[in-house]
C-alpha cells in the first residue's frame, strides 16, 4: 500500500493506494470520519481490485482548507484524485456523506463512474423525501433553529488519547453499537493532539457545520434522475424499519436506470463496515458480479 499527499482541486488531501488489481474502487468515507473506516474492507477487494481510499476535504490527515465543503466540490476533489492516479473510470463506495458524493459524481461524470454503492439511506433535509417535511415558508427560522443548536456543540477535548477512546467506546456503546478493533484503529486515526498536549478529534467542528449547510439545500432528486450506471442502496435495518425513510428510498430508486436495495441486518447507518464487514464485502462483490451480467 502506497501512501501520498495528492494535490487536488486546490487542496491537498491524504489518499491510500493499493495494488492495480484489477478495475479501480474508490472508497469515501462518512461525514467527520477518515479513510480507516476501510480498514476491514480492503482485505476483501484488493486482491481482484485496484483499491484507492482518502481523507475528504477537511477530514483525516486531509488538508484543513477554509472552503469548499458542498457536495458537488468534494466530488471535484475525488474526480482530480482519479486525474492525478491516472484512473480513467472507477466503481465508488461511499457511506453517508461518501454515499452522496458517489451520487454527485455519477450524476455530473457518468463517463468516469461504473457504479455506485451508497452505504446508508439518502434523504433529503428538508421538503419531499425529506428528514424534516416542512412548508418552505418556515424554512429560514428551521435553519436559524437548527444552527442555534450547532453552535452549542463542540469537540470534547481530553488529557490523553486513551482517555478519548475510552469516551469514543462508552459513546457506541450508548448507541447501541459495539465497541471492536477496527472502531478502535478508525478512532485512534481520528484523534488529534492540540498544542497543549491534549487530544480531539481530527476534524474541526466548523468542517462539518460547512457541510450541512449544503446538505440542507440540496435535493437529491436532481442527482438520481441523471444516473445511468447501476446503483446499490445499502440502507441499515433501523432505516429500512422507518416508513418514511423506505418510502424516499424507494422514490429515489424510481428514477434510475439500474438499481437495487439490499438489508444487511444488524447494521447501523454508516456504520456497517464496522459492524459486518465480511457480509459488506459480499453483498458488493455480488452486486459487481450481477452487474456484469445485466
Amino acid at each position: 500500500m502506497e501512501k501520498m499527499r495528492v494535490k487536488a482541486n486546490g487542496t491537498v488531501l491524504e489518499v491510500n493506494q493499493y495494488p492495480r488489481n484489477g478495475e479501480t474502487i474508490v472508497f469515501l468515507h462518512f461525514s467527520g470520519g477518515n479513510l480507516a473506516q476501510w480498514n476491514g474492507i480492503v482485505p476483501y477487494f484488493m486482491d481482484k481490485h485496484h483499491i484507492v481510499t482518502l481523507d475528504l476535504r477537511g477530514h483525516g490527515k486531509s488538508e484543513k482548507a477554509e472552503s469548499g465543503y458542498t457536495i458537488d466540490n468534494m466530488a471535484l476533489d475525488v474526480l482530480h484524485v482519479m486525474d492525478q492516479l491516472e484512473i480513467n473510470k472507477a466503481h465508488i463506495v461511499g457511506s453517508s456523506l461518501g454515499g452522496e458524493i458517489a451520487a454527485s459524481l455519477a450524476a455530473h461524470f457518468p463517463e468516469r463512474i461504473e457504479s455506485i454503492v451508497v452505504e446508508g439511506a439518502i434523504q433529503n433535509y428538508f421538503g419531499n423525501n425529506g428528514v424534516c417535511d416542512i412548508k418552505e415558508e418556515e424554512i429560514p427560522n428551521k435553519k436559524i433553529e437548527l444552527r442555534e443548536r450547532r453552535a452549542k456543540r463542540v469537540n470534547p477535548v481530553y488529557e490523553s488519547i486513551a482517555k478519548r477512546l475510552e469516551a469514543e467506546k462508552q459513546n457506541y456503546e450508548s448507541g447501541s453499537i459495539l465497541w471492536n478493533q477496527r472502531i478502535e484503529e478508525f478512532e485512534t486515526y481520528n484523534s488529534s493532539e492540540t498544542e497543549n498536549g491534549e487530544c480531539t478529534s481530527i476534524c474541526p467542528k466548523w468542517v462539518i457545520d460547512k457541510y450541512v449547510e449544503d446538505f440542507w439545500d440540496t435535493k437529491f432528486e436532481k442527482y438520481f434522475e441523471k444516473i445511468v450506471c447501476p446503483v446499490l442502496m445499502l440502507p441499515s435495518e433501523e432505516e429500512w424499519e422507518s416508513e418514511k425513510t423506505k418510502a424516499s428510498t424507494e422514490s429515489f430508486q424510481k428514477l434510475l436506470k439500474s438499481s437495487k436495495v439490499v438489508v444487511i441486518p444488524g447494521g447501523s447507518h454508516a456504520y456497517v463496515a464496522f459492524q459486518c464487514p465480511e457480509e459488506f464485502s459480499k453483498v458488493i462483490q455480488a452486486f459487481y458480479i450481477e452487474m456484469n451480467h445485466i
